[in-house]
């Protein structure tokens, strides 16, 4: 499934609502349904919020993939409305394994602290690189960038293990066109994002997303993957 799954369903900011849930189908080529994910964002009268991020396979790539699972939390403050992680964690299972990474973030020391935990074997160590938000945080606060209309070259804890970097791109005049007729959509804001990650053998992870008026995406296609298409992430309720 990899990040691709979850990155369908993580670009909302209704951060003034104490609970929001969405659930995802996401389709690949002659599989059809290959994955479902379910969306949890809550915030607290404490000023923090945690996210949770639950996928699975299901059908012929939940019996190719040995039936894999993948969870992701975020938790951490929101200050002046912007979500600020203290911890980012992701655990990946599958009938005969299970990984868990937890990720600690030193904002004053920009520096982020990462705890391996593969099969009761652990490490800790220091990350590669700092990022001040982790991928689920900042797909929730796009709405700051989305008032700038100004691409914006971002980096996080989650994405691509190099230096995590992600661009999001404000599309204008006929590049908008083709992505409406792309997502089969006249309403809505349009953005594209590049993971800059080879993503399902995708040349660079590019995610053509479509968000509705409230700001939750409704749908999004993983454009040119290998061999078979487009995965097309649709949301289901």
């Amino acid at each position: 499934m990899k990040t691709v799954i979850f990155v369908f369903v993580v670009f909302a900011n209704l951060l003034s609502a104490q609970v929001l849930t969405a659930s995802y189908e996401v389709s690949y080529g002659i599989f059809q349904t290959m994955g479902i994910a379910d969306a949890r964002f809550e915030t607290h009268e404490d000023e923090t919020y945690t996210i949770r991020i639950e996928a699975r396979t299901t059908g012929v790539a939940k019996f190719l993939s040995n039936n894999r699972t993948e969870m992701y939390e975020s938790s951490g403050k929101i200050i002046k409305g912007k979500l600020i992680p203290d911890t980012y964690k992701k655990i990946r299972k599958t009938n005969t394994d299970k990984i868990t990474k937890v990720y600690t973030f030193d904002h004053l020391k920009k520096t982020v602290f990462k705890e391996v935990n593969d099969q009761g074997k652990s490490h800790k160590e220091i990350n590669d690189f700092y990022a001040g938000e982790d991928i689920l945080t900042l797909f929730f606060n796009v709405k700051h960038y989305m008032k700038l209309r100004q691409n914006q070259l971002l980096h996080a804890i989650g994405a691509n293990k190099e230096n995590g970097r992600i661009d999001v791109i404000f599309p204008k005049g006929d590049v908008v066109s083709k992505m409406k007729k792309e997502l089969g959509t006249e309403e809505g804001n349009f953005v594209k994002v590049i993971l800059n990650d080879r993503i399902f053998s995708s040349a660079n992870g590019e995610l053509l997303i479509n968000l509705n008026e409230e700001g939750l995406c409704e749908k999004a296609i993983l454009e040119d993957v290998l061999l078979f298409g487009d995965i097309v992430g649709k949301r289901v309720k």
